[in-house]
């Protein structure tokens, strides 16, 4: 594979949070859509958390979702169907020097496979020949486990400085939380007990609730939503996936995405339900790929700012669950029904009209979502502000 695009690129410093996120892999056959179902949850220090649709300089369309540093993302999907999420590895044992290398880290990473690949299996190969050639680096000197799907095929990629080890996951679920599993990394593993006892309670309970949560047998979108906003607390039989913290401390949930892969029209009715802030405190959204750009309110950062406020004021045990919960659900089943219109659009040629009414849905339902959540940052400024 030709590296070449990699020579004006130097390394940047960004650091992804160890022992943090969450993020889990349904197979097609598991789903009750029939689709290919990637989740993330994004755990680390309180940031600015925004998202946005971007062109790639040989026009694919993506959906970032982050906000690391400046628009980094910590989790992607392009117009070809292939999504991409990034979770933090074990420590490793530095094995290369540092000085004069060009490399990437975790968030410009993701914008490369988004960039250029065009299937799951091209970004699986394009990660490990990055990280073999010592292309990649971490500032403080993690690994990484990323997955990388589309809507047929589905790889976890391990990676570390100048090592890479790639499975392809070929069927049911998967998920990881921040340790490796794949064989190979021993060597440059630095993982303690407490690490690898910590994910692997994490990665049951999470597996544990998306069963609970199946209807007919089938995984959903739902099911995924109520997973990700299972509280953790210390016992290992607790370690659900969302993390209650603060804006002081040093790790907490700051919010998600559910990728919902489509295989006959991904450009178009591939979805990012998308939580930018702590998903107990904000609506999960859905984007689709047809959506021509998001609003300014989630590109500069306002949206997650008015969860955050939420959460400052009312703490994860609060009483406007059921509301998010109540206006999702109204969501989803009129996103599914925009997407079975459009689908039929799109099979008689009438891509202008789909792409119009995937459009006015999305924008129904964002002015729908920010008017909940402009009320709920009142009450939570009102709580926070002052008595007299």
């Amino acid at each position: 594979m030709k590296l070449g695009f990699f020579a004006p690129v130097v390394l940047f410093a960004f650091a992804f949070p160890a022992g943090a996120c969450t993020s889990w892999l349904l197979g097609p056959e598991t789903t009750g859509s029939g689709m290919m179902i990637l989740h993330k949850i994004v755990d680390g220090r309180y940031s600015p958390r925004d998202a946005d649709i971007r062109t790639a300089p040989n026009g694919w369309r993506w959906i970032r979702i982050g906000g690391y540093h400046g628009g980094h993302s910590n989790m992607a999907l392009n117009e070809k169907g292939v999504a991409i999420t990034t979770n933090g590895g074990d420590p490793n044992v530095l094995k290369h020097p540092r000085g004069g290398r060009l490399a990437l880290s975790c968030g410009p990473l993701e914008a490369v496979v988004m960039r250029n690949c065009a299937t799951a299996a091209e970004g699986a190969e394009m990660l490990k020949n990055i990280a073999r050639s010592q292309l990649f680096l971490d500032p403080k000197d993690y690994g990484f486990i990323l997955m990388v799907a589309d809507a047929r095929r589905a790889f976890v990629v391990e990676i570390g400085d100048g090592y890479a080890e790639v499975a392809e996951v070929h069927g049911g679920i998967h998920v990881v939380a921040n340790a490796w599993r794949l064989p190979g990394g021993e060597e440059f593993s630095n993982v303690n007990l407490s690490g690898i006892r910590g994910n692997r309670a994490r990665e049951l309970c999470a597996s544990g609730s998306l069963r609970e949560s199946r209807v007919d047998g089938k995984y959903t979108v739902r099911g995924c939503f109520e997973t990700s906003r299972k509280i953790r607390k210390g016992e290992f039989d607790e370690h659900y996936p969302f993390v209650p913290g603060d804006s002081k401390s040093k790790n907490m949930s700051v919010e998600a995405a559910c990728f919902e892969i489509d295989p006959e029209f991904p450009a178009y009715l591939s979805c990012a339900y998308t939580s930018v802030g702590p998903q107990r405190h904000t609506v999960y959204l859905p984007i689709s790929m047809a959506v021509r750009q998001l609003p300014e309110k989630i590109r500069d950062g306002r949206w997650a700012k008015m969860a955050y406020a939420h959460q400052a004021a009312f703490g994860p045990e609060h009483n406007d669950l059921p509301k998010l919960s109540e206006l999702e659900d109204k969501f989803l089943a009129e996103f599914a029904a925009a997407r079975d219109r459009a689908r039929k659009m799109l099979r008689e040629g009438r891509k202008d009209e789909a792409v119009k009414l995937l459009n006015e849905c999305f924008d129904r339902q964002y002015a729908e979502a920010d008017k909940l959540m402009t009320s709920l940052y009142a009450a939570a400024e009102k709580s926070n502000a002052p008595s007299d």
